[in-house]
């Protein structure tokens, strides 16, 4: 059972892309063949997609290893420069390009499509690219954290600036849902899958005889080495499980989000391809500068690979529950559509990883 589910989590990350793309595809079908449906029933769908975006973030927060922290907290130049590029940088080049988007609602959309925090997927790809796992653990967090003024600080931005109208009450009461108690669930459901595996090990290694006694002692002399053991041999077994919870659950939702705004896709092509467009910009340019910054500022290979996939990539999930909570009708169409143009830039970008080692000394 386990093997399977690794082969099948294995399968669905290496054609992650062309299944993203498949649920857009399918969920403008459905959308548009249904769209009288959708639209008499507003209230059932909204309550589907948060509920499909809190399931998707829930397994990521359990994989959120809080215990790292103190390891790379002391990296203050990595964490100050990565903080620049999430917190100032992102926001106000989103805000930038949103002017040129005619759509309010979907320009709102994408002001908070880049001020979300970073995905699981952004540390599965530091992972790939053999960066710093401590490292992009430390930023992860202080993104998710962040966000939480982050995002109605930049929207109440937004609206001064184009005098939209935004429901900060409403975005901070997403941000709860979709941040605040996935992440303390998550936080909880590891601790006591790790107490609970800990505990049963123990007793396992603890039969009757001598060597029973023997093995018990030198566990009880060294037991931070078997606990760690033990912890890494837990996540190994479990990851497959909630990757694979996490990509079906993100697909279902892309579908979801795409035939909610089916209608509205296929009479103005022209948004959709625009978001698309700006969104591939945005995630180039944010690349290009953080690469040349962190060189310039001699930040390790390690490093500048872990400041670079969490600073970019979004976690769009939480971006769509703010947007049917919060924010007008078209503002889920970004969510909708910006996986299918952020896995392939994160992916390029992960195949360039030997010509940046070289270019960062290969450190």
């Amino acid at each position: 059972m386990r093997k399977s589910v690794a082969k099948a989590a294995a399968h669905m990350k290496k054609y992650l892309l062309l299944y993203s793309i498949l649920a857009i595809v399918i969920g403008i079908i459905i959308g548009y063949r249904y769209h009288i449906f959708f639209k008499i029933h507003k209230d059932l769908i909204k309550n589907i997609i948060i509920s499909l975006a809190i399931l998707t973030i829930y397994p990521s927060m359990i994989q959120l290893k809080l215990e790292r922290i103190g390891i790379a907290a002391k990296k203050i130049k990595a964490i100050v420069l990565s903080m620049f590029y999430i917190f100032v940088l992102s926001p106000i080049t989103a805000i930038a390009f949103s002017t040129v988007i005619p759509n309010t609602d979907v320009a709102m959309g994408y002001v908070v499509s880049n001020v979300v925090p970073a995905s699981s997927a952004s540390i599965g790809y530091v992972l790939l690219v053999d960066g710093d796992i401590e490292l992009a653990t430390v930023l992860a967090v202080l993104s998710l954290f962040g966000s939480l003024i982050a995002v109605p600080g930049y929207l109440n931005v937004y609206s001064s600036v184009t005098s939209a109208s935004v429901p900060l009450g409403k975005t901070m009461e997403a941000l709860v849902y979709t941040l605040v108690i996935p992440f303390i669930l998550g936080q909880v459901t590891r601790y006591l899958a790790i107490r609970h595996t800990i505990k049963k090990k123990r007793e396992e290694y603890r039969p009757n005889g001598k060597d029973g006694t023997t093995l018990a002692h030198e566990l009880e002399e060294d037991f931070k080495l078997f606990e760690r053991k033990i912890v890494k041999e837990l996540e190994s077994s479990i990851k497959p499980h909630l990757s694979l919870a996490t990509m079906i659950s993100m697909l279902v939702l892309i579908c979801m989000l795409a035939a909610s705004k089916a209608f509205m896709m296929i009479n103005s092509p022209n948004i959709a391809f625009m978001v698309i467009g700006l969104q591939a910009v945005m995630l180039f340019m944010i690349l290009g500068v953080v690469t040349v910054s962190d060189r310039s500022m001699h930040m390790s290979y390690s490093e500048h690979e872990a400041i670079a996939f969490i600073s970019a990539t979004k976690n769009q999930s939480v971006a769509a529950a703010i947007a049917v909570m919060a924010l007008g009708p078209g503002a889920a169409l970004v969510p909708a559509l910006v996986p299918a143009i952020q896995a392939p830039v994160a992916i390029a970008y992960v195949n360039l990883s030997d010509s940046i080692r070289k270019m960062f000394g290969g450190v």
